[in-house]
Parts: structure tokens; C-alpha cells; sequence
């Protein structure tokens, strides 16, 4: 049991404690009220559909879900040979034309030289000419055949058109495709936001172009740099997938933070921690990691 003489200074030992985590509280609350803005938020999701443009029979598919792709990858393959075939017969028929083509030229410069000449009579060389017209339009008519049959032959193969990764993989070899029926869901992995909402009285310390930076819990202590790319022109009500009952009736603007080198680490739809300093941000990379340049995007909706 403390003694009378002590206790005053125990009292006084205690108030002051208590004094300075109430100081610090109020440094501290302060500081991050009005240095920077912490934001909470997704990585958000934005998905490619991919389908063959023609019909027929898949023969090949050459990914599965999860499987990384760049733009231009060769993704699947239709059996080509009704497509094929058609092609074959194009070239055929655009050989044998140029070939009547070719005869009807020289029937045309003989009977014009023999005309001038009085050998000939005007309808000879009318009909000379009308066969060399034909002949002509025969050749045009068989390369737009090729090029059209050519387009569908080339559209037996389907290639990624964004980098990504496969999400789904809908069909399988020996299925029928259709071109409304996708094959493949690609999740677009550039460019690469966290989305978030921020409330109309912080609307006036954000604009586009300023620096952040967003964190994960799955990365502790790692930090993703990025800035501020889109801020909705309208107010929405506070999603649902934030709301509680005190947000209900907040009023909140959609944005967008793009992180300036795109990351496998964040995954699509992973909750994130976005900090957008109001002096001194980090400063933005002019190169990423892996020796490309940093992305500058602004827009999107």
C-alpha cells in the first residue's frame, strides 16, 4: 500500500501520462486529417469477352484460367479446312480469269489495229471490247472473293487483344463456337486502378494528377505508387458494397487511382488502402521495375 506522501506524485505521474497520449491523439489525428487522405477501396475489375468471329468446330484451346497473356497472343484455334478449301477455289477461279483476261487484252489490241486498218468492222471491235470489260471485271470480282474468304480463314485463329490474365475459359475443344458466344473472359490487367469514393467535403483537396499511393494488407509495408486519374463529374449515393447505416445518405464521388507500374501483386477485386498526400507526394517513376515506362492515363469512367 503507497504511503500519504506518495500518492500525490503517482496522481501527478498519471496525469501527466494521460496529458500526453492525449497530446499525441490530437497531434497525431490532426496531422493525418490534414496531410493526406485515406481512402479505402478495390483494384477494380475490367473484363474482355472473346469469341470467334465465324462459325465452326474449336480445334485447339491454348490457355487456361489463371494464365497470364499479352496482346496478340495466339489464344485459339477452329478447324480452318471449310475455310481453307474456299481459298484454294478462289485462287483457282482468280487463275483462270487472269488467264481469259490476258486473252482478251490481245484479242482487243489485234482487232483495234486491224479496225484502224478497215479490216474490221466497228461491231467486231465493240464486242472485242466488252469481252476484255468482262474478263477485267471477272479478276476484280474473284480478288474481293479471296480477300473476303482469305479474312474468314485468318478468323479461325483468335488472339488476345489486351494483356491480361484468363478468368474463364468457357469452352472446350470439339465444341461448336458462335461468334455470340465467348470462349474466353480475359481480365484486363493494364491499366491497373484501385477504385474509390470520396466524400463531397474532400472533393475541393483532390484533383487529377495528384500523386498517391495504395497498400494492401496482403504486401505489409509495401507501397504501390500512382496518382489520381478520373474523378466522376456527378455524385452517386455511397455504393452498397460500402454502406452502412450512418452512409446511407452520403453523397460520394467515384475515382479512380492508377498505379503507375501495373502489378500481378495486386489482384483483381483485392481491398486496398489509398493515401493521397497533400504536400509532398512520392514521387512517380518514369520507368517501372521491369525496364517499361510508367503509365500516364487520365479519363475512364
Amino acid at each position: 500500500m503507497a504511503s500519504k506522501p506518495l500518492r500525490p506524485i503517482i496522481a501527478l505521474l498519471l496525469l501527466s501520462l494521460l496529458g500526453g497520449g492525449l497530446w499525441y491523439w490530437a497531434t497525431h489525428r490532426s496531422k493525418t486529417r490534414t496531410d493526406a487522405l485515406v481512402l479505402y477501396g478495390n483494384i477494380d475489375l475490367r473484363e474482355v469477352q472473346l469469341a470467334f468471329h465465324d462459325t465452326g468446330r474449336i480445334m485447339k484451346l491454348l490457355y487456361v484460367e489463371g494464365a497470364p497473356v499479352k496482346a496478340g497472343t495466339l489464344m485459339a484455334i477452329m478447324d480452318p479446312i471449310r475455310y481453307q478449301d474456299l481459298v484454294d477455289a478462289d485462287k483457282r477461279a482468280l487463275e483462270r480469269d487472269r488467264a481469259q483476261r490476258l486473252d482478251a487484252e490481245r484479242t482487243w489490241a489485234r482487232v483495234k489495229r486491224l479496225t484502224q486498218a478497215s479490216f474490221n468492222s466497228r461491231q467486231q471491235k465493240d464486242d472485242a471490247r466488252a469481252a476484255l470489260d468482262m474478263a477485267r471485271a471477272s479478276v476484280k470480282k474473284d480478288k474481293a472473293q479471296l480477300a473476303y474468304d482469305m479474312r474468314q480463314l485468318v478468323d479461325t485463329k483468335v488472339y488476345a487483344p489486351v494483356d491480361g490474365i484468363v478468368q474463364n475459359r468457357i469452352l472446350e475443344p470439339g465444341d461448336m463456337a458462335f461468334p455470340q458466344s465467348p470462349v474466353y473472359t480475359i481480365a484486363r490487367s493494364r491499366p491497373l486502378w484501385a477504385r474509390v469514393y470520396i466524400e463531397e467535403p474532400e472533393l475541393g483537396k483532390i484533383h487529377q494528377g495528384m500523386s498517391a499511393y495504395v497498400t494492401s494488407d496482403s504486401f505489409p509495408g509495401k507501397k504501390f505508387v500512382g496518382y489520381v486519374g478520373y474523378i466522376s463529374p456527378s455524385a452517386e449515393f455511397t455504393p452498397k458494397e460500402v454502406q452502412t447505416l450512418h452512409q446511407r445518405t452520403i453523397l460520394v464521388y467515384r475515382a479512380r487511382v492508377y498505379l503507375s507500374c501495373p502489378t500481378i501483386k495486386l489482384r483483381l477485386g483485392m481491398p486496398v488502402t489509398v493515401t493521397i498526400p497533400f504536400h509532398d507526394g512520392p514521387a512517380r517513376p518514369l520507368t517501372c521495375p521491369d525496364g517499361s515506362p510508367a503509365e500516364t492515363i487520365h479519363g475512364g469512367g
